[in-house]
C-alpha cells in the first residue's frame, strides 16, 4: 500500500482547513497484484488510515511536549484497537455515506440557511423563507459526509454564501472522488479507537473508507470533534 500526495488536493484541503474544517483525509494506492475481496481491502485502508493518523497526532503532541517541558503522559496519545476494527466494516450506499443534504439524482446539497440559520436550503436556490426544504426530524437525523464536512463544530467559513460554500463542496468531491455515483464505500466502528471519543460528546464520530474506481485510489475519511 503506498500513499499518494496529489498537489492539487493538499492545496484544496489546505484551504479547506483554513476555513474550519476538521476531516483528516489519507488517499492510498494499492499493490496491483493484491487479490484480496474488497472487504480486506478497505480493511487494511482502515487500519492505515489509524496508523497514519496516530503516527502525525503523536508525534506532533511529543513535540509540544518536549518544547514545554510537559510530562507526556499528561497529553493525550491516540491509539487503536484492530480487534475491535476487523469485523466491524459494513458497506454502504452513497446515499447513507453523503447523508440526507446530499440529494442522489439531482447532485445537489442541502445547506444551513447563512442569513436564515434556522433553516436549510438548495444550495442554489434563493434563500427565502419559501425555498426553505421541509424535512422529517428523522431523515435529518441521517447526517453523513457532507454534514461532516460542511458542519464542522466552529463552523465552515467558506464563501459568503451557501452557494459559494456548496460549490467549494462539490469541487473537493469531484477532486477526491471523480464521480460520486460510482465510488464504493465502506462504514467502520467509531469504537475502534480513542481518537473517536470526543465527538462521541457531541458532534459526532465518523470512520469510512471509500474506493474511488476512476482513480485507484482508497480514501480512508475519519473525524471527530467537540466543542
Amino acid at each position: 500500500m503506498t500513499t499518494i500526495e496529489i498537489p492539487k488536493f493538499i492545496e484544496k484541503y489546505k484551504a479547506y482547513e483554513r476555513e474550519g474544517g476538521v476531516i483528516d483525509f489519507r488517499i492510498f494506492q494499492l499493490d496491483t497484484e493484491q487479490e484480496d475481496t474488497p472487504y480486506q481491502k478497505h480493511l487494511a485502508v482502515a487500519q492505515q488510515t489509524l496508523i497514519s493518523v496516530a503516527e502525525e497526532a503523536n508525534t506532533r503532541l511529543d513535540r509540544i511536549a518536549a518544547k514545554s517541558k510537559i510530562n507526556r503522559k499528561k497529553l493525550f496519545t491516540m491509539d487503536y484497537d484492530f480487534n475491535i476494527l476487523k469485523d466491524s466494516g459494513k458497506e454502504i450506499s452513497v446515499q447513507d455515506f453523503m447523508g440526507w443534504q446530499y440529494e442522489e439524482v439531482s447532485g445537489r446539497i442541502i445547506l444551513s440557511g447563512g442569513k436564515l440559520h434556522n433553516r436549510y436550503f438548495y444550495y442554489d436556490d434563493k434563500e427565502v423563507p419559501e425555498k426553505a426544504v421541509a424535512m422529517a426530524d428523522e431523515d435529518r437525523e441521517k447526517i453523513g459526509f457532507v454534514y461532516a464536512f460542511l458542519e464542522p463544530p466552529y463552523s465552515f467559513m467558506c464563501g459568503k454564501t451557501i452557494f459559494e460554500k456548496g460549490n467549494f463542496f462539490l469541487d473537493f468531491c469531484r477532486l477526491l472522488f471523480t464521480d460520486i455515483s460510482q465510488i464504493e464505500v465502506y462504514k467502520w466502528s467509531t469504537d475502534s479507537s480513542n481518537y473517536f471519543d470526543d465527538g462521541k460528546d457531541w458532534w459526532g464520530s465518523f470512520f469510512w473508507t471509500v474506493y474511488n474506481p476512476c482513480r485507484y485510489w482508497y480514501i480512508g475519511i475519519i473525524a471527530s470533534e467537540t466543542d
